[in-house]
């Protein structure tokens, strides 16, 4: 009689909570999904559909009913999931985005700030994508998806342990671990970065400069910094794309920052802008207590004011590097690096910054 008393009580927990345990654990891995289709609370105009291609239910928000990124809108549906074991979890969702006007949600964990999930570049297919990262202790949390964006669907939100891992499920996967290109109606997630110092704008650039709609614009005086902190991330590969015009002095340069721990403690890649087609020299530095050392130095292929391609890759004992198609800089090292991003200008100089991507690496970059 208890066993089956067990079982009935675990029903009807699954059935209240809305959650299910996939591969609770292999290894030190630990994946929890949550049924959009099976909320514990719903409120106008989040309401559950069909809305999958071959009859799926989920979460959908209709269009045209109000924006909520500009406060114009409310409407929520509540979750309650479990957590078999404490950790830091990452967060993706499997969503269907109309446009760039309308490609996000709100999250929320218990009592936590709520945070934008997506505002990725995949429109129009039902996709999985790549959220923010969270601290859960063992035991019962809720989840309140709210409107952000008009007219969107969602079947699942998954929660895993693992960095590295994807969703198994069919279909595009926008696997980031962290994606800004500054568009969409609230203008990415630039709301998350932090501002240390100077002028930083996200803004549409003129068609001749444009290189994906928005572009985040830099403006610096002395001194401009802003950095994006994420303190779990390492062996990951950043790409950046980058358009400046030549320095007004001579201590101006344009700076791509990883490892940020702080604004006192980053490494960087550090290049000062000419008017001259042809090369620019190219200083990796790690700066700790305001003091710099530069760990590498190379030529790199520069044409000015045009869009130029940088990925910067932390492959462990080494830091990679290469600008365009150009050929890959190796630097070697004797620790690892970890630690979110950031930009940084000096000296009188202004630069664009567009489609920010971080991803997981395992390998060397070819």
């Amino acid at each position: 009689m208890r066993k089956y008393l067990g079982i009935l009580l675990l029903f009807v927990c699954a059935c209240i909570y809305a959650y299910s345990v996939v591969n609770t654990q292999t290894g030190n891995e630990c994946n929890v999904s949550v049924d959009t289709a099976r909320p514990v609370s719903l409120v106008w105009p989040c309401e559950v559909s069909v809305v999958g291609d071959n009859g799926e239910k989920g979460l959908r928000i209709p269009p045209k009913v109000g924006r909520g990124w500009c406060g114009e809108a409310g409407g929520q549906a509540s979750y309650r999931f479990y957590v078999p074991q404490s950790g830091r979890y990452h967060i993706w969702a499997y969503c269907l985005w109309f446009d760039v006007c309308a490609n996000a949600i709100f999250a929320q964990i218990d009592d936590q700030d709520r945070a934008v999930l997506g505002n990725d570049p995949v429109y129009k297919q039902w996709h999985w994508v790549r959220g923010f990262d969270v601290e859960l202790l063992k035991g019962t949390h809720t989840l309140v998806l709210s409107n952000h964006s008009d007219h969107i669907s969602l079947q699942k939100v998954l929660f895993t342990s693992s960095p590295l891992s994807t969703p198994d499920d069919c279909g595009p996967v926008f696997s980031d671990i962290f994606y800004d290109g500054f568009d969409g109606c609230d203008h990415g997630n630039f709301a998350d970065w932090k501002v240390v110092s100077g002028q930083w704008t996200v803004m549409d650039p003129t068609r001749k400069m444009c290189y994906i709609e928005n572009a985040l614009l830099g403006a610096s005086e002395d001194e401009s910094f802003v950095f994006y902190k994420a303190d779990n991330w390492s062996g990951y590969s950043l790409n950046v794309a980058v358009k400046s015009g030549a320095a007004e002095d001579a201590d101006g340069s344009v700076g791509i920052c990883f490892g940020v721990k702080d604004p006192n403690q980053y490494h960087q890649l550090r290049w000062h802008p000419t008017s001259q087609s042809g090369t620019v020299k190219m200083a990796i530095g790690s700066r700790t207590g305001g003091q710099t050392a530069e760990l590498a130095s190379f030529d790199a292929p520069w044409e000015p004011d045009a869009w130029h391609q940088i990925e910067i890759g932390l492959n462990e004992k080494k830091i990679t590097v290469r600008v365009d198609s150009a050929e890959v800089r190796e630097t070697p090292l004797e620790h690892e690096v970890t630690g979110g991003i950031g930009l940084r200008l000096e000296g009188q100089i202004t630069a664009y910054f567009d489609d920010v991507h971080v991803r997981a690496i395992t390998d060397n970059p070819k």
